[in-house]
């Protein structure tokens, strides 16, 4: 394909490519609906107790997971911003460390008989992620 425009200069290519980021982190810093932080905590803490289920513990995981995708889909596809990650550095770490805590209570269901790490680690993914959430509230605001 050929383009018949003009080949823009570097200030010009510059500016541009410097717009499109503003685009983009105006995009990923949109504010969330404040119910979504409550119900995806509840979820995560949810997740971690599925490792205490003896039957169908890998069904009642993967319906858990694939609730919180839908959630989190549709409530993107409404506000205009599906499958963006917000810029925020607390944000990802908190969320990180909500979903290190899932996955310790994996490893605490499997190598000990107990039940009161996996609930410890199910509590603590859903505070890690509630902490995620003021975060990212502090750093986009409220919804508009």
């Amino acid at each position: 394909m050929e383009s018949t425009g003009s080949t823009p200069n570097p200030a010009e290519a510059r500016a541009a490519l410097a717009d499109i980021e503003d685009a983009q982190r105006a995009v990923r810093d949109t504010p969330w609906p404040t119910w979504i932080y409550p119900v995806n905590a509840l979820l995560l803490g949810g997740m971690a107790l599925t490792f205490l289920v003896e039957e169908n513990r890998t069904t009642l995981f993967l319906a858990v997971a694939f609730t919180i995708v839908g959630v989190n889909m549709t409530t993107g596809y409404r506000m205009g911003t599906p499958w963006t990650v917000p810029t925020s550095r607390g944000f990802i770490a908190a969320v990180a460390a909500a979903g290190a805590c899932v996955l310790a209570a994996l490893l605490a269901s499997e190598l000990t008989e107990r039940a009161w790490p996996v609930v410890a680690f199910a509590a603590a993914a859903t505070a890690a992620y509630l902490v995620a959430g003021v975060v990212h509230r502090r750093s986009t605001g409220r919804p508009q």
